[in-house]
């Protein structure tokens, strides 16, 4: 077998005129958190639908981003655009208290934020994440998030 070395993403051959610089969201990106907290009444019905945050297209999910969804008043958690309702997350509430669309070095690990949400190309500007409701609430409830995103 052959001995290599290589380089990652990261690194830039600077001599090398055809090479494209390192993508600066992934080498230099700033880290932002943002933090809300979503509430249902137990009277909410089927196709309820829950502004969470807008984000830009661009921006790169962070793994530690969490939906906790342990208190939150309906069975299925389901979190997406506004018209795509499970793009992002389509769970039972039983399979865990805390929820996390990114895990680290998953398919999703390094992807634009329109790509996590199969979108065919970044229609730039800010996404809208929204929380849906499938189903009846079964109690009123909350749901804390915090979104951890890289930006430029």
């Amino acid at each position: 077998m052959a001995v290599v070395k290589s380089t990652s993403d990261l690194i830039h051959d600077y001599f090398d005129m055809d090479a494209y610089p390192p993508d600066p969201v992934q080498a230099r990106g700033r880290l932002v958190i943002a933090t809300g907290t979503v509430a249902n009444l137990a009277t909410d019905s089927t196709l309820s639908q829950y502004h969470l945050v807008d984000l830009p297209s661009s921006c790169i999910l962070h793994p530690d981003t969490f939906f906790d969804v342990e208190n939150d008043g309906f069975a299925q958690i389901v979190i997406g655009t506004e018209s795509d309702t499970d793009a992002l997350v389509d769970v039972l509430k039983s399979a865990g208290n805390t929820i996390s669309p990114i895990a680290k070095g998953d398919t999703n690990h390094g992807k634009r934020l329109w790509e996590v949400l199969g979108l065919a190309s970044d229609p730039g500007g800010n996404i809208g994440i929204w929380k849906h409701a499938e189903a009846a609430a079964a109690a009123a409830g909350s749901m804390p998030f915090q979104i951890h995103y890289i930006t430029a």
